[in-house]
């Protein structure tokens, strides 16, 4: 059951979107001072049983976890000392990259590569990402690249002495007031109940995976609720740089407050990398206005960040004290559809435009 809304082509637009385009949704539009507008409905489970979408729905966000989880951990690391993101990043076989060219995007690193037909542990998956995947020259051509976060996750932990679920609880979800059943990795049984459900068994993946001769990791049943949608991150126990964060609306809704410098989470040099952007569009987490990508077309002011997930989940911030707008979903489930959702998310910020 939707959530009835005084703004009218928000309302309308939301009444549309579920169930045509995706089971079940959270969305919210707060200013700087964090007044505006959310809600959710539909449902977070379809199959094998109906669960109806609430306020406490924790959503797989995919990659949201780069910009949420393994780019303000970065951040946060040299804000303390602990790592120069300009240095190069040791161990690299064939040309270097940095630690902000892998936040970019801009080290050559591929789209995609099933990580678990190559690797074996998280140690042997390390080991592959630095020495073995096929890359490209640094610098020459920006990729959106799972692989290279999921490098940088690997990197992190070993850098940081910590898991990187761990480092997320102890050095960001703690610093911002975000409590574990609100954000987490691989959810524990007792949540499942409160997951929204993905995929009934990554069929999608699956057929990239074939052009690689790899089989996909298995699920534990029940397939797709509970459990990261995402391969790599599923053979990585749920905890990868690339995917794996669970959250809920107000769980996201804490994260995105990061960026903003009233908060005093990250430095002004921190929060300068992840909102200048460098010719790619691209800074340090986020995909910046103006980016061929850009899902938000006009509709949001110059300076924008976003960043978008596979399951259907999105976050576009205005600079400043602007507003943040989030839209969560579960648009996979029980089957990827097989289109695109970047007209739906579009949508919805030129829908969301009002909200105050």
């Amino acid at each position: 059951m939707h959530v009835q809304l005084t703004r009218d082509p928000l309302d309308a637009y939301l009444a549309a979107l579920c169930p045509d385009k995706t089971p079940g949704y959270a969305w919210s539009v707060t200013d700087g001072s964090g007044r505006g507008g959310r809600g959710w409905g539909g449902r977070a489970v379809v199959d094998p049983e109906v669960v109806p979408a609430d306020e406490d729905t924790l959503f797989d966000l995919a990659s949201l976890t780069k910009p949420l989880v393994t780019a303000l951990l970065a951040l946060q690391a040299e804000d303390s000392g602990e790592l120069d993101l300009d240095s190069p990043v040791p161990g690299v076989s064939g040309p270097p990259f940095t630690y902000v060219q892998l936040l970019r995007h801009e080290a050559g690193f591929p789209a995609w590569v099933p990580l678990y037909a190559f690797a074996a542990g998280r140690d042997g998956a390390r080991q592959w990402l630095l020495e073995t995947c096929p890359r490209g020259i640094p610098g020459e051509k920006t990729v959106y690249s799972c692989p290279g976060y999921l490098l940088l996750g690997l990197i992190l932990e070993d850098l940081l002495h910590e898991s990187l679920d761990r480092l997320f609880v102890d050095r960001v979800a703690g610093a911002l007031g975000v409590r574990p059943e609100d954000a987490c990795f691989a959810p524990p049984a007792g949540l499942r109940r409160r997951t929204a459900a993905t995929e009934r068994g990554s069929f999608h993946e699956a057929d990239m995976a074939r052009q690689f001769g790899a089989p996909l990791p298995p699920f534990v049943e029940p397939a797709g609720w509970g459990q990261v949608n995402d391969g790599n991150a599923r053979f990585l126990d749920g905890v990868a740089g690339n995917a794996g964060l669970f959250a809920t609306l107000g769980g996201v809704e804490r994260l995105v407050t990061a960026l903003r410098p009233t908060v005093g989470f990250l430095s002004g040099r921190a929060l300068d990398r992840a909102w200048r952007p460098s010719a790619s569009f691209r800074t340090a987490g986020w995909k910046a206005a103006g980016h061929p990508g850009w899902a938000a077309g006009a509709v949001l002011p110059p300076g924008s960040l976003g960043h978008e997930g596979f399951t259907g989940t999105g976050v576009w911030l205005e600079p400043g004290g602007g507003k943040s707008y989030i839209l969560l979903t579960n648009r996979i489930h029980p089957r990827h559809p097989g289109t695109d959702f970047g007209e739906a998310r579009a949508a919805f910020l030129l829908a969301a435009g009002g909200v105050t």
